[in-house]
């Protein structure tokens, strides 16, 4: 079973860069989980998706993985009420090698991917990856439920029993007929216009709002770095812009040649300015201390009125990555994820870098009596 990392809770405030790294990962682990012909997981895909950090750009949303629980859920209660009807689910698997890349299967069950939503995940995820989407429609349709045989159990292939539902959702036994998707008209000189003119005002919106973000970097970080007075959120403020000019220039690369053009005397100022952030960042960096250097510092300051050592810090480092992985961080939620991560806290600032995994156990049972 292909569990999704990506959840429904994240889905808020992700940028497409963070996305994007997190969906080839995603891919990654579909790779190694369905590596035989004819192995399939479950797909969802908004093809409409607004990101935060590309404002006005409507880019593809894609989870991949076995859909029963949240995600099932998500997409019957949230995605497939979208007015934009941009919304799909069905099975993914593999398929042959072509000229674009090797082909990612979509076969449709429910909703549909339009041809302009299939052309763009390919051109801004897929072929990152060396694969091309391969839409195979199977008829289904925008705003009915999943149809099913109407039994109330079904016996999956790996001889799990699943509900009638979930065996829409779950892995499909039948042979893929492969389906090359409809061309789409080739657009008039009108609607050509159209679309430049509508690149152009995201362009210019997208270039003042990099200006205004390097001034308030410039403004409220620099004399902090002078008075030595930083904080996280400094730091957290410095990689969202990091995040952000990488975003522009992606644009800025997708725009018409011609827009390039007209906007390149603005992407070389801001090119400039990025230099000189980047210098920036590297102070910030360097001043901010990491969470494994601030809870090593508060544990021996308490125990020994000093720093802590690089090698305590290393420790301290190791320590938090293990408790993370034991209490299964990434895949908790809410107020759960949140007394999770403090009883790893606690743990470490009561007993220091060489804390253990039980330590942790012990703190979430204290956390969790009533008051």
């Amino acid at each position: 079973m292909l569990k999704p990392k990506i959840l429904p809770d994240d889905i808020e405030g992700l940028s497409f860069i963070d996305y994007r790294k997190m969906f080839i990962k995603e891919l990654k682990r579909m790779k190694a989980a369905c590596s035989e012909p004819g192995q399939t997981t479950n797909f969802m895909i908004m093809t409409e998706w607004n990101f935060p950090d590309l404002p006005g750009k409507e880019l593809p949303f894609v989870v991949i993985g076995d859909f029963r629980g949240t995600w099932e859920k998500y997409y019957k209660n949230t995605a497939r009420k979208r007015s934009q009807k941009d919304f799909a689910f069905g099975n993914a698997s593999f398929g042959k090698e072509t000229q674009q890349g090797e082909e990612l299967n979509l076969e449709i069950r429910h909703g549909r991917i339009k041809t302009k939503g299939a052309r763009a995940f390919d051109k801004v995820i897929l072929s990152k990856v060396g694969l091309c989407a391969n839409v195979i429609d199977k008829g289904g349709a925008d705003s009915e439920e999943p149809e099913s045989d109407g039994a109330e159990a079904t016996v999956a292939k790996n001889g799990a029993v699943t509900s009638a539902l979930g065996a829409t959702f779950g892995n499909s036994a039948k042979p893929k007929q492969e389906k090359t998707p409809k061309k789409e008209p080739a657009k008039n000189k009108e609607e050509r216009i159209v679309d430049i003119k509508a690149q152009s005002g995201e362009l210019k919106k997208a270039t003042e709002e990099m200006k205004a973000k390097f001034a308030v970097i410039k403004n409220e970080v620099s004399g902090k770095v002078k008075k030595d007075n930083l904080a996280r959120k400094d730091l957290l403020a410095v990689r969202e812009l990091q995040e952000a000019y990488k975003a522009y220039v992606e644009a800025f690369e997708n725009a018409d040649p011609k827009l390039q053009e007209k906007f390149s005397a603005a992407k070389k100022a801001l090119d400039k300015q990025n230099k000189e952030f980047a210098k920036l960042a590297l102070v910030v960096k360097a001043k901010k201390k990491t969470l494994a250097e601030q809870l090593a510092d508060k544990f021996f300051e308490k125990n020994g009125g000093r720093e802590a050592n690089k090698e305590e810090v290393a420790q301290m480092q190791q320590s938090l990555k293990a408790a993370i992985d034991y209490r299964q961080i990434t895949l908790r939620e809410g107020d759960e994820k949140q007394l999770n991560l403090k009883a790893i806290y606690i743990s470490a600032k009561m007993k220091g870098p060489a804390f253990k995994n039980n330590h942790t156990d012990l703190v979430y049972e204290r956390l969790m009596q009533p008051k």
